[in-house]
């Protein structure tokens, strides 16, 4: 059997994945880890990753390399996304990478980020020729994809990322009816363009992944430690989703570290996130939110190996 491990560095978490091959297609998982970096701190307004998240971020991937020697001499495919493909100093960042963790990083373009996405989705939630949006929302980005069956007919990337958002609208914890009222006001004006720019199909279902849905996933159903079984596939309708967010926006910062569901790192970008799903949601017309916990670190290893 052979091994294969994914990187994904994205604006708020590194994620790193190994699978084992079994053969035609078939996977086992054998090590999964994410840290969150906040990478993109401040990339809103100063266009270059920090030195201290970057610092961040570089010990996280020496810590990821190590994790992956210890399986044995394994192909990497690291892949950066939003927050290093906007940088100035990304060519500094992709160099501190491969000198000190020995990690050769490939920055792609948020059409081949939209792929590699839709691709891991699907790899564990059959299409069923439905129609289909999915989207990943990230702390820099956003992407959204249109699909009938396995057919992608529109995609578009937006810059509603939770990082950025948090740093431009939510300032104080709870949250002030104020600045949730300018943040949904920004989220419609931005998907009501998103909308326009993607095919008029409407989808019968919608797909979200990445960690703002599978943390909604873990509140919802109480999911402590978390378990990734429990949280692929669940289906929350949006008023359990806007129940979530009304508690969430009542608490402090300690109130929320004290929900053992929600994943320590995301206390504050939470609600940006959430925002992100609701209005997806009603933008849409789409009444429920299936999870996905599969996405860009599958689609990775699955493009690498050229596997359908």
């Amino acid at each position: 059997m052979k091994k294969f491990a994914s990187i994904d560095i994205g604006s708020n978490t590194v994620r790193l994945l190994i699978l084992e091959s079994e053969g035609q297609g078939d996977f086992r998982e054998i090590d999964s880890v994410r840290r969150i970096t906040r990478l993109g701190k401040g990339m809103d307004t100063e266009n270059r990753l920090a030195a201290g998240p970057m610092e961040t971020t570089l010990t996280v991937l020496e810590e990821f390399r190590q994790t992956c020697a210890n399986h044995g001499e394994i192909p990497i495919c690291a892949v950066a996304t939003s927050a290093v493909r906007e940088a100035e100093n990304k060519e500094e960042f992709v160099r501190m990478a491969r000198e000190r963790a020995g990690i050769h990083i490939e920055v792609i373009p948020w059409e081949e980020e939209a792929q590699l996405t839709l691709r891991g989705v699907f790899w564990k939630i059959p299409h069923q020729n439905r129609k289909i949006l999915t989207f990943d929302i990230g702390g820099g980005s956003t992407e959204f994809i249109l699909s009938k069956g396995d057919q992608v007919v529109g995609s578009t990337g937006t810059s509603l990322g939770t990082v950025r958002l948090t740093e431009k609208f939510i300032s104080q914890h709870p949250v002030s009816h104020r600045e949730y009222e300018n943040l949904t006001a920004h989220l419609q004006s931005e998907l009501s363009s998103v909308k326009d720019r993607l095919p008029a199909l409407r989808p019968e279902i919608a797909i979200g992944t990445a960690g703002t849905v599978t943390t909604l996933a873990a509140l919802d159903r109480n999911i402590y430690p978390y378990d990734p079984a429990k949280v692929h596939a669940v289906s929350l309708p949006l008023d359990n989703i806007q129940k979530i967010q009304t508690g969430l926006k009542a608490q402090s910062i300690d109130e929320r570290l004290q929900l053992k569901p929600l994943e320590r790192g995301r206390e504050d970008l939470i609600i940006a996130g959430i925002a992100i799903v609701l209005e997806t949601l009603r933008t849409f017309g789409c009444p429920s939110l299936l999870v996905s916990e599969y996405g860009l670190r599958e689609g990775i290893i699955l493009k690498a190996l050229q596997v359908p």
